[in-house]
Parts: structure tokens; sequence; C-alpha cells
């Protein structure tokens, strides 16, 4: 069986209480069955390519990730790029602020040489693109930076004209965006990215807001994650994805260790032979 074909063929899904992320394919460990665990690259394989960029989603589909995590923003004219920051000057060759610029404003920049002048031309993908190109092969975890935008109407919208909404998951630290998702379309994964300050305070807080907004994924910060929150989410269905690891094979191994269903991580092939140790340790 080859890579292509381990990864993308016989579908299974992972499923903690009533959450269900979309459809999960089989990685082997060195030896025994397949196991399950959401292997995110992080802005596609942001290690390894510039990030949000085709060529970090080509690296990421090549790495084996589970899904390909990625930001996206509204340009002036209304369209919907792929672009963690606020502005675009520090991911490309240009200035400005994305909802103060067109697409083709955007379009004309180069992307990709701030990383290395071997991806000198790279642009800033549409969500539209994403969906044509990366999506038929993998799974996207949708990040939502803006608020009041519309967003959401669009997303949808653009799913259901690809035939991609099971292969789609947004995720947000703005409730009506998730909220309005669902609302669209009720099928459609989300996850609610928390931010904790007082565990002890915040964790009933989350719960409620979970289960208000109606996210199947909680993705708290890795560096706040304990073993007792796990707990406290999976008792409750809720599916425990962390950001914020970075490249940090340490950490990931820790939250693998205590149990997170999966992580964002820059390097996807690095995080499965972190995924491998951590589980032959236990």
């Amino acid at each position: 069986m080859s890579a292509h074909e381990l990864i993308f063929g016989s579908p299974f899904q992972i499923t903690t209480g009533r959450a269900t992320f979309g459809i999960l394919y089989p990685v082997e460990k060195p030896s025994g069955p397949p196991v399950a665990f959401l292997n995110i690259a992080h802005r596609g394989a942001s290690a390894l390519a510039p990030e949000n960029t085709v060529a970090a989603f080509e690296a990421a589909i090549i790495g084996e990730a589970t899904a390909i995590e990625m930001d996206l923003r509204v340009t002036s004219d209304g369209q919907i790029v792929v672009m963690h920051d606020s502005t675009v000057d520090r991911t490309s060759n240009g200035k400005g602020h994305v909802s103060g610029m067109t697409l083709e404003q955007i379009r004309s920049l180069d992307a990709g040489t701030w990383f290395g002048g071997q991806f000198a031309g790279e642009i800033v993908p549409t969500l539209e693109e994403v969906f044509e190109q990366i999506v038929p092969r993998i799974q996207v975890v949708l990040d939502c930076k803006q608020r009041n935008v519309g967003i959401e109407h669009r997303i949808v919208e653009l799913a259901r004209a690809h035939k991609v909404v099971d292969k789609t998951m947004v995720s947000s630290r703005i409730g009506p965006i998730l909220k309005g998702i669902k609302s669209r379309e009720p099928s459609m994964q989300t996850g609610f990215v928390a931010w904790f300050m007082d565990w002890g305070w915040w964790k009933r807080h989350i719960g409620r807001r979970l289960e208000a907004l109606g996210a199947t994924t909680v993705s708290p910060k890795a560096s706040t994650i304990t073993p007792r929150m796990i707990r406290f989410f999976h008792d409750r269905g809720f599916i425990v994805r962390a950001w914020g690891v970075g490249s940090d094979e340490k950490l990931a191994a820790r939250l693998i260790r205590m149990g997170v269903d999966g992580m964002t991580f820059n390097a996807p092939e690095v995080l499965w032979r972190s995924q491998r140790r951590a589980g032959n340790e236990r």
C-alpha cells in the first residue's frame, strides 16, 4: 500500500461522546493497528514553505497531515483570501491591511520570497482555490479572524458549491461566526478557539459556551492544557485540539501523553514521529 493510499483510502472517524470530527485516515505505527490522531498542518507545512500558500499546503499533503489549518480574511471587495495577519506586510512584498485591499491588489503580491528565494512568485490563495485544488485531497480547518464581514455565509456557499462540506471545519474565537456556520449548515464541523486565563473559573463557562455554539471541538492554547482539562472536555464529548505548539517536539510529546486528540504543528512528518514515540512510551 502506498503512502497516498494509506492516507486517502479507507476512511474512518474519531468520535468522543457526541462529537465527531469529519473523516480521519489511518496512519500506521511501526507495529500494531492504525491509530487516529489529528495531525493538523499549521498554516500548511509552515516550517518547510511560506505559510498559507499552496506550496505549504502541498508540503503538508506530502507530509501526510490529517488536515491543513489555514487563516481566512476578507478583502475590500468581499473576497476570501488565506492570510493570517490583518496586514500583508509580514508575509509578502506589499504593505497594507487586507480589508483595505482588493483581491486584484493582493493577488499581485509575492507571498513566497520572504521565506526563501525558491518560493518567489507564490501568490496569496483564495478560499475558492483551496476548495478546488486542495480539499479534494485533504481536510481543511478554516480559522476565521474577522468579525462582522459575513464570512460564514460565503464559506458555506462555497463549500456546498464544491461539495466539500464534510471535509471542512471552521474554527474561531468569534462565537457569532461559529453560530452562523451551524445555522446555515448544521452538518459542518466547528471548533471554538479558547483562551484560558484561569482554568478553575473558565472551565464551566467554556463548557456552556461550546454547547451554545454547537461546537464539537475546543482548541485551548497548548501551554494551558492539563490532564484535568482534557478529561473535563472528553467527559462532555468534546474533542481537544491544541494550538500554539509551533515546532516544539517536546511540548507536542507531552500533550500527546496527556491525551489530546490532536494539534496544529508546523511540520507534519515531525509530529508523526513525536506521536509514534509518545505512543510507544505509554
